[in-house]
């Protein structure tokens, strides 16, 4: 690994406990410690006290993976798949993406058989304007990936295999066993298990309905889940009885629309959160009417895939 071990640390001279620990875990990749590659990649790919240089923390994944580190390969997998990819020096590559997925689950990383079943459920979503290679929308290859993902404490997997039963996509459809999935994955700290939850108990499928407690599980996932966003969003329309409040709405769509990019940090935007969000503004629905706005969201969820919308841009 003494090739990869041209990271450019900063603040060598200093006494920062960031600066020192990369320090230490550039020593310790050189001397063939495969974790520690995996580590000070992550240091690399977000300019924690070294230079940030996607290109390089490629290749200290790659060498990490190399060596039996699963985590690695899934990181390594995102770079693949990130929108900014091709930009900071890595190739977008969904065919590469899928093959360190699976290493990554294979591993027992449930992350890794998570993000490859993301792959088999809409494989048009992996990379924007990139046929993903070798993965064709398989639901019932996607349900063993999740239900691998909920077995290994992926409780994000959980929720997911859940939304296939709720949906009878790649298994049978069981309400009631959704349920429980998103149960025991918002229990287990799923946010998007919550907005699941929260959704069931809005409209009562597969549960007695409580449209309160819905918006409760909803409200505590929006935080970072888009899901959660817009599934309160469209309650806040006057959906299932509760009490409208259009400028709420506005807010929550706008929200789930921008999403964010980084898994770390929540989930990505929700294409028909744009588009619903340029209809309430096109028309006026509940709020003052802004065609030119409504005309940008349409737009975005046009770039984001959303067919409809491009005929309203």
């Amino acid at each position: 690994m003494r090739a990869l071990l041209t990271v450019a640390l900063l603040s060598l001279a200093g006494c920062n406990p960031g600066a020192r620990e990369a320090r230490e875990l550039n020593a310790a990749c050189e001397d063939g410690d495969a974790a520690a590659c995996n580590d000070l990649g992550h240091r690399t790919a977000q300019g924690e006290h070294v230079l940030r240089d996607w290109r390089r923390a490629a290749e200290l994944y790659r060498a990490s993976c190399a060596e039996g580190v699963g985590e690695a390969c899934v990181r390594l997998a995102r770079m693949h798949v990130h929108q900014e990819a091709a930009g900071r020096g890595v190739p977008p590559d969904s065919a590469a993406a899928a093959d360190l997925l699976l290493q990554g689950c294979d591993r027992g990383v449930a992350v890794g058989c998570t993000e490859l079943a993301d792959m088999y459920v809409d494989p048009d979503s992996v990379v924007p304007g990139v046929v993903a290679k070798g993965v064709l929308q398989d639901f019932g290859r996607a349900a063993e990936l999740y239900r691998r993902a909920c077995d290994g404490d992926g409780m994000d997997g959980c929720a997911h295999l859940g939304w296939l039963y709720r949906d009878g996509r790649g298994v049978e459809e069981d309400a009631p066993r959704a349920v429980a999935l998103f149960t025991e994955a918002c229990d287990g700290g799923s946010r998007l298990g919550c907005a699941y939850l929260g959704g069931a108990y809005a409209t009562g499928r597969g549960v007695d309905r409580d449209a309160s407690r819905g918006v409760t599980l909803l409200e505590g996932s929006c935080e970072t889940e888009m899901e959660g966003c817009f599934r309160l969003a469209e309650l806040m329309m006057g959906v299932d009885g509760v009490e409208r409040d259009a400028e709420r709405a506005v807010e929550l769509f706008e929200k789930a629309c921008d999403g964010t990019l980084s898994r770390d940090e929540g989930s990505p935007p929700i294409a028909e959160s744009c588009f619903r969000l340029g209809e309430i503004l096109a028309t006026g629905n509940g709020v003052e009417r802004d065609v030119f706005r409504a005309s940008r969201f349409f737009r975005r969820a046009c770039r984001l895939g959303y067919s409809e919308a491009c005929q309203r841009s």
